[in-house]
Order: C-alpha cells, then sequence, then structure tokens
C-alpha cells in the first residue's frame, strides 16, 4: 500500500497526540513536524523515534507534497495555515476550534469548494470510546424521547501563554472546552439548536506563569434545541485536581452518565505520588483516576484513522469543516448572549 505523507504544523501537547495516533496506522509517513523554534519538534521525534524532518517554516513543510497535515497551532493561526494547506494539495486536519469565529470558519470553507481537498475537524471526544458506545445506545433508542442533557468540562487552565490572550486565542474556556461539549451534545441529540444563553467570567484576572487573562475562564450556557430540548454546559479553567469531563443525557424513557475521566475504572492512593494520572493533574498523591492508554481513551487515534481511512479510499466524513462552522455559529451566538445578557437566536 502506498504511505500516506503526513506533515504536522506545530509541537505542542495535541501534536504529541498526532504523532501517536498517527503512528498507530502502517501505512503512514511523518515527513516533517514544524515549529518556529526546533527543540520541541526534535523532542516528538527522538520520541516515536521518526525520521522526520524539522522545518521552522511551514510553508517549506507544504512544498514537501503532502496527503494530509496536520494544523496544531493557535486558533488565529488556523484559517491562514489551513487555506495555504489546501491550496498546496494536502488535506488539513484541523484542531478544534475550526477558527476563531464562523466567518473566518466560512473563508476556509470556500478555499476547500476551491481546492478539491478535504478539511477534517479534529472533534477527537467524538471518537473516544466512551462516548461512541453512548451515542449508540441513544441511537437505538434506550432513552426515548431527550428533554434534557449537560456537559461540564474543566481543569486548571492551558499550559500555553497564547490561550490566555484574546487576540490569539479568540476566547477561552468556552472556545477551548465548551466546544467539546457543544459539538458532542449536537452529535448525541441529533438536532439543530434554535437559540441560546451564556454567561462568562474571567476569575483568575492575572496568571503567574503567563500574565493577563484577557479571556474568560469561566463559562455556563443553556442550549436550546428546535425539537424543544434543554441543555446546559459548564466549562471552567480554575478548577483544580486535573482533567474532568462528563455528559448526562436524560430521556422519557431512559437516563445515561458518561465520563472517560474521574471514573473506577483505575483507583490509586499513593502518599509519595507517581509519574502521570491525567492531563492538566497537579499532582498525584492521595487518591487519584489514572487514565489508560490516555490517548486512545481520548479518540485521538481513532479520529486519524478515520481521516486517513476517507483520504485513501475517497469516502466522506460528517466531521468536517462544515460541521465546525456550525459549532462557531453557537459559540458566536453564546458569546453574543455574554455581552448582551438575552437569549440570542443561531444563525
Amino acid at each position: 500500500m502506498k504511505k500516506v505523507k503526513v506533515g504536522i504544523i506545530g509541537s505542542g501537547f495535541i501534536a504529541d497526540h498526532h504523532c501517536y495516533g498517527y503512528l498507530t496506522l502502517p501505512n503512514i509517513e511523518i515527513i516533517g513536524i514544524c515549529a518556529r523554534h526546533k527543540e520541541d519538534p526534535m523532542k516528538l521525534i527522538k520520541k516515536y523515534g521518526l525520521e522526520s524532518e524539522w522545518y521552522k517554516n511551514y510553508q517549506d513543510l507544504l512544498k514537501q507534497n503532502c496527503d494530509i497535515v496536520s494544523i496544531c497551532l493557535p486558533n488565529y493561526l488556523h484559517k491562514e495555515v489551513t487555506i495555504e494547506t489546501l491550496n498546496s494539495g494536502a488535506h488539513a486536519c484541523v484542531e478544534k476550534p475550526l477558527a476563531i469565529n464562523s466567518e473566518e470558519g466560512i473563508e476556509m470553507l470556500e478555499a476547500e469548494k476551491s481546492s478539491n481537498r478535504h478539511i477534517f475537524y479534529c472533534e477527537n471526544n467524538m471518537f473516544a470510546p466512551s462516548f461512541v458506545k453512548a451515542k449508540k445506545i441513544i441511537s437505538e433508542g434506550a432513552l426515548g424521547t431527550i428533554c434534557m442533557a449537560r456537559g461540564r468540562e474543566q481543569h486548571s487552565g492551558p499550559h500555553s501563554a497564547w490561550f490566555y490572550k484574546k487576540e490569539k486565542a479568540g476566547g477561552g474556556a468556552l472556545l477551548d472546552l465548551g466546544i467539546h461539549d457543544i459539538a458532542c451534545l449536537l452529535w448525541f441529540l441529533e438536532d439543530e439548536v434554535k437559540e441560546v444563553f451564556c454567561r462568562t467570567r474571567t476569575l483568575k484576572a492575572l496568571r503567574p506563569e503567563f500574565g493577563e487573562c484577557t479571556v474568560e475562564d469561566n463559562a455556563m450556557g443553556i442550549i436550546i434545541f428546535e425539537n424543544g430540548a434543554q441543555v446546559s454546559i459548564e466549562d471552567s479553567w480554575t478548577a483544580p485536581g486535573g482533567y474532568d469531563i462528563r455528559y448526562e443525557i436524560f430521556g422519557d424513557i431512559g437516563h445515561i452518565k458518561v465520563s472517560p475521566t474521574f471514573s473506577n475504572l483505575i483507583t490509586v492512593f499513593s502518599q509519595k505520588g507517581y509519574g502521570y494520572a491525567v492531563e492538566k493533574a497537579e499532582t498525584t498523591k492521595g487518591w487519584t483516576f489514572p487514565i489508560p492508554e490516555e490517548s486512545h481513551t481520548f479518540g485521538y487515534p481513532q479520529e486519524l484513522n478515520h481521516f486517513v481511512d476517507c483520504v485513501i479510499n475517497n469516502k466522506k466524513t460528517s466531521v468536517n469543516g462544515e460541521y465546525g462552522v456550525k459549532i462557531l455559529r453557537i459559540t458566536d451566538a453564546m458569546y453574543k448572549s455574554s455581552k448582551s445578557g438575552k437569549l440570542e437566536s443561531v444563525n
């Protein structure tokens, strides 16, 4: 089978998951990793034993005739780099959020149409085994008519400075974590959103490591669907104890709870502590809930396997640029609501 040539733009936490995910596939060749500084790409190359090159300039990587390029960059760069990737002849795997807002996302879709290439929207939670199982149970009618749901995602805050800056991130906890909730709850309910209400707040305006936080670090929202179902979301960058994500969906004949974190699959008590439990966990002393095979648990290899299969076999995916824009239209309306203090329609 012909090798699929992959480039990765970015070298941080998410790029690491992409490296690992691609290398679970037999027909992938990661030909290059791009980042401004050499140190982090070389760490990934060494960690995974790659025969890859470091590229300081992403345009130089795009000249290498990649089949797929993973865009693992700060939000404000997604539009520009995705458009250039598509125009280079490569398919683009774009990490969430697709862009800073739906207006930028629409520009990306226009570029996709003229390029004869595809945008794949990286919403890993839609490939996480626990959520895939929940989706199957819901689709089989186990809950009956869904009337209410809630989603929650929280941790103590990102580990990169750009997340805290409005001009680079576009938004805070809502655009970083809430976007997961919205994408998965839309997927679970299979209905369109009618209107939203949202409140945002910045509790820690100064982060010692990163300076001023110019985006919200907490958000709460209500999403009202066309069928009348009401969904609440809660998202926080000020919750200690490590990454926690969970959903509850209520129907007239059933109720499902699903969370791959803080579960009892593995429970550990240690006075000394140990190496790693879960993303953003400050300590491993005391009672902890380590995540087995974290990348698989959160769906990264499964997601990339699906996208590569779509490229090789010319298949379509519903987890595409259009889905990414749909989610951005909802977050746009939620940010509008947080300013107006009113219910806002989703355009």
